[in-house]
């Protein structure tokens, strides 16, 4: 990975994570986020999103018929498949 590669990533990190923090203050309840939302925060499709649903690499849970995702679980999941040094 050179520079650039590294500095678009965090950039990107940066991004998801401003993204998910404007979403917190909607609600007091833990931060639930729809599937359209999760597809938007990490530019991902339908049949991927399903796919890390059906492997288990995101945990969700489904009421109603629709299905929901816990913000930090989300943050977790990129922060877990950072391919740089990450600080904290």
């Amino acid at each position: 990975m050179d520079s650039n590669q590294l500095h678009e990533l965090v950039r990107d990190i940066a991004e998801v994570k401003e993204t998910l923090l404007k979403m917190s203050g909607k609600t007091n309840f833990p931060c639930l986020l729809r599937t359209s939302e999760v597809k938007k925060i990490l530019k991902l499709s339908d049949s991927s999103l399903a796919g890390l649903r059906q492997n288990g690499s995101i945990p969700f849970t489904k009421v109603g018929g629709t299905i929901y995702f816990l913000k930090k679980d989300i943050l977790e999941l990129v922060v877990q498949n950072y391919s740089g040094v990450y600080e904290r």
